[in-house]
């Protein structure tokens, strides 16, 4: 049992995104006698290379009250309507597909037993499925931010959205809302961490100049992992087998143009580059294996493929995989801290929200007592999620290019066995809810049926014939609202 009444002080190891995201989340279910304190080293400046999240993403704003327009004024973000696929099937330029974020509570996404009827009509018709969304017009034609802002906040739009953002600076303005909510900041390097001879919680961190003493503690320190990794030695379930990449080079490029609503990622002979804007720039990077690729040749290739010289940052090494327990006696890990699959898809901020929001849910909801069982949840939950998002990323690698060694081998890297399991099931149907009820963490899914279905048509694994059966058992009315649905569709088209 953890007990967590009359505590005095929850400390966030780590001055990141997800140290600070952390600190007013939990500064909202933690009474004001509590003391909320973030440690973390001396700031270095940095110009980030870009990050995206995903839809979570605004609902953690909204929930924490920061206001959406002011977030994106004072951090120079950018809105990110999903991503945009490009030579992943045939290496040629004329090769792309959308992942936009649905609005699964608009009229055109009602739901018949865990599927979707109107996007299996669309790929049963061989139309794209994301065209009924107003995104992905305004993807193409590089939209204004104030306009789709407006259609957002209206909130009778048929998408959703994220941000593309500088983890730099959004972190220093999480800070500057954190101190005026009451947050303590302490910079200064943690040294140790001292731990109870018999519990082995952890009672206080060892500073350079000072002891902090501590009842509650997250590790949020991105990929140094000081705590669960270092001090805890927690084992390690290592996703390399199946999620390859390993490396990543990073840069800057400028804008040519309007600013995208969409993260590109573009697939090169050993893996793929992504590009999210921000307002004053382009972050950019090549993620890829080094077995198949030296750091030289990475460079060499991306300046090819620009055309010219670039100025890259330090090669990212990264390993897939995350800790097979993040709640540790009284010290739980969130974001890079707990585990990190790729770049691919954002997933990153979009884990690190749902492990805060089940976290700040499990706390409130066992009244500050929780119970061995609760946290053991907590972990099997979270390691589901990790699975989940596994199989995603992997399952963006599963097409038929094979034209360099690189993606000639994808044909031959394993793939998890519930994974295959689900390729098997969707050469006769499309994906289903009940398809990632094991993926949930607490009931919460980063990727449901839209998005596994985008990305499985876009890389040409879910084909239009599989709808077939599934459409023509609807009944009649149902059949009346998807044929009524089409012609709106087929009418707005027209008169464009």
């Amino acid at each position: 049992m953890l007990n967590l009444r009359g505590m005095k002080r929850v400390c966030i190891v780590g001055g990141g995104t997800a140290g600070w995201f952390a600190a007013l989340r939990l500064r909202q279910i933690f009474s004001e006698s509590v003391e909320v304190v973030v440690i973390s080293a001396p700031e270095i400046p940095i110009v980030g290379v870009g990050e995206g999240g995903v839809i979570n993403l605004l609902d953690l704003l909204h929930k924490l009250q920061i206001d959406l327009p002011a977030f994106i004024q004072h951090t120079g973000s950018t809105l990110k309507l999903g991503f945009r696929y490009e030579q992943w099937n045939t290496g040629k330029k004329d090769d792309n597909f959308y992942h936009l974020f649905a609005d699964t509570s608009s009229k055109e996404m009602w739901e018949d037993n865990g599927f979707y009827p109107f996007l299996s009509l669309l790929l049963n018709n061989q139309i794209d499925i994301n065209c009924y969304m107003k995104a992905l017009e305004l993807s193409e034609r590089r939209a204004d931010t104030g306009e789709v802002l407006r259609l957002l906040m209206a909130g009778d739009s048929n998408f959703a959205a994220s941000l593309h953002f500088d983890t730099f600076r959004v972190g220093k303005y999480l800070k500057s809302i954190a101190l005026s909510r009451g947050i303590t900041h302490i910079e200064e390097k943690v040294q140790d961490f001292n731990l109870h001879p018999e519990t082995g919680h952890v009672s206080s961190i060892q500073l350079a100049e000072r002891e902090v003493d501590c009842n509650f503690v997250i590790d949020a320190s991105g990929f140094s992992r000081i705590l669960i990794g270092k001090k805890y030695n927690i084992k390690w379930k290592s996703f390399s087998d199946s999620l390859i990449m390993n490396r990543a080079l990073p840069f800057h490029l400028p804008h040519e143009g309007e600013i995208e609503l969409v993260t590109r990622a573009t697939a090169l002979s050993s893996g793929w580059v992504w590009q999210i804007p921000l307002q004053e720039r382009i972050g950019a990077g090549y993620v890829f294996n080094d077995q198949f690729l030296s750091d030289d040749q990475a460079l060499g290739e991306v300046e090819s493929w620009l055309g010219k010289e670039i100025n890259p940052a330090n090669i990212i090494k990264f390993e897939a995989g995350y800790f097979e327990k993040v709640w540790v006696n009284n010290v739980v890990a969130i974001g890079l801290a707990s585990g990190f699959v790729e770049p691919l898809e954002a997933t990153s901020i979009g884990q690190m929200i749902t492990q805060l929001e089940t976290l700040a849910n499990f706390i409130v909801h066992s009244h500050g007592v929780i119970s061995k069982q609760t946290i053991d949840y907590f972990n099997h939950q979270n390691g589901q999620y990790w699975n989940g998002l596994g199989d995603f990323i992997r399952m963006h690698y599963d097409t038929d290019r094979a034209d360099t060694p690189f993606w000639k081998n994808m044909k031959q890297v394993p793939m998890s066995s519930a994974y295959q399991e689900l390729r098997e099931c969707w050469q006769h149907r499309t994906p289903r809810l009940i398809d990632f009820s094991s993926y949930s963490m607490s009931g919460t899914l980063m990727f449901g049926v839209p998005n596994w279905l985008a990305v499985g048509v876009g890389v040409g694994l879910i084909k239009p014939e599989v709808t077939a059966a599934e459409l023509v058992t609807l009944p009649d009315d149902k059949k009346q609202t998807l044929a009524k649905n089409l012609h709106e569709l087929k009418v707005k088209s027209d008169s464009k």
